[in-house]
C-alpha cells in the first residue's frame, strides 16, 4: 500500500501564494442549487484518467459525530482506478451536502456554495483531477465542527486540491490555514508590529488540526476570527 503523500510546501501568505484572484468568492450567484449540482455531475461524467495513487473511504459515526478516513488499497486496473476517482468525487459531494445541512457549522450555505463552486471549476479546468481532496475537505469539516463560532472564511484551493482558508481582521491581520489530507494543518498569521507600524509580524507553523486553535491562542487570533 502506498504511503500518503505529505504535502511539504510551506503555507504562504494569502495575498502572495494564491494571488488576489483566488481570494475572491466566485460562487455561482444566480444559479439554483439544482443547476449548480447538475453542472458538477456533467463535469464528473467527462472522460478522464486516474492521476492519484491513494483514495479515501470516509466513515461517519452518528454517535460520536466524527469523520474517519482510511486509505483504500492501491489498485492497478485502469477501470478500477477510474471507479475509485468517481467514488472519491461522490464522497466530496456528500461532505459538501453535510456542511450545507449542518446546524452546528457556522455559515453552512455560504461555505457549501463556495466549496461546490471550487469543485466544479477545478473539474472543468481538469476533468482528471479530484476537484477537491476528500481528505483535506474532511479535515476542514472536522475543524469547523470543533469551532462553531468562527466567521465565514475565504476559501481557495492549493495546486494539490487541498482546502486553504483565510480569515482577515482589522489592521491587516490575517490567519490562513492549509488543511492537509492527513489531519495536519499548516498555518500563517500576520499581526501588526506595534513598535514598527509600517511593518507586520509573521508567524507560521504546522500542527494537527485538533490543537490548531490552542496553538495560536497567544496571538489572540480568536478575538478577530470569531
Amino acid at each position: 500500500m502506498s504511503e500518503l503523500h505529505l504535502y511539504e510546501e510551506a503555507v504562504q501568505e494569502a495575498t502572495i501564494a494564491y494571488g488576489n484572484k483566488s481570494l475572491i468568492d466566485y460562487s455561482s450567484i444566480g444559479e439554483s442549487d439544482a443547476e449548480v449540482w447538475n453542472r458538477g455531475d456533467r463535469l464528473s461524467q467527462k472522460s478522464r484518467k486516474a492521476s492519484k495513487d491513494i483514495y479515501f473511504s470516509i466513515d461517519v459515526s452518528q454517535e460520536s459525530r466524527k469523520v474517519f478516513i482510511r486509505p483504500w488499497i492501491e489498485k492497478k486496473d485502469t477501470c478500477t482506478q477510474e471507479d475509485l476517482l468517481d467514488s472519491e468525487e461522490d464522497q466530496v459531494k456528500e461532505l459538501i451536502f453535510r456542511i450545507r445541512r449542518s446546524k452546528s457549522i457556522p455559515h453552512p450555505q455560504s461555505l457549501a456554495n463556495r466549496l461546490l463552486a471550487l469543485f466544479n471549476d477545478a473539474k472543468e479546468e481538469n476533468p482528471a483531477s479530484l476537484g477537491i481532496s476528500a481528505g483535506s475537505l474532511c479535515n476542514f469539516y472536522n475543524f469547523l465542527r470543533l469551532h462553531t463560532n468562527l466567521k465565514c472564511p475565504t476559501i481557495s484551493l492549493t495546486p494539490e486540491d487541498n482546502i486553504y482558508a483565510s480569515w482577515r481582521g482589522e489592521q491587516k491581520r490575517i490567519f490562513s490555514v492549509h488543511f492537509l489530507p492527513n489531519g495536519d494543518a499548516r498555518f500563517v498569521i500576520f499581526i501588526p508590529n506595534v513598535r514598527h507600524p509600517e511593518r507586520q509580524i509573521r508567524i507560521s507553523g504546522a500542527v494537527t488540526t485538533d490543537i490548531l486553535m490552542e496553538t495560536v491562542t497567544s496571538y489572540h487570533v480568536c478575538d478577530w476570527i470569531s
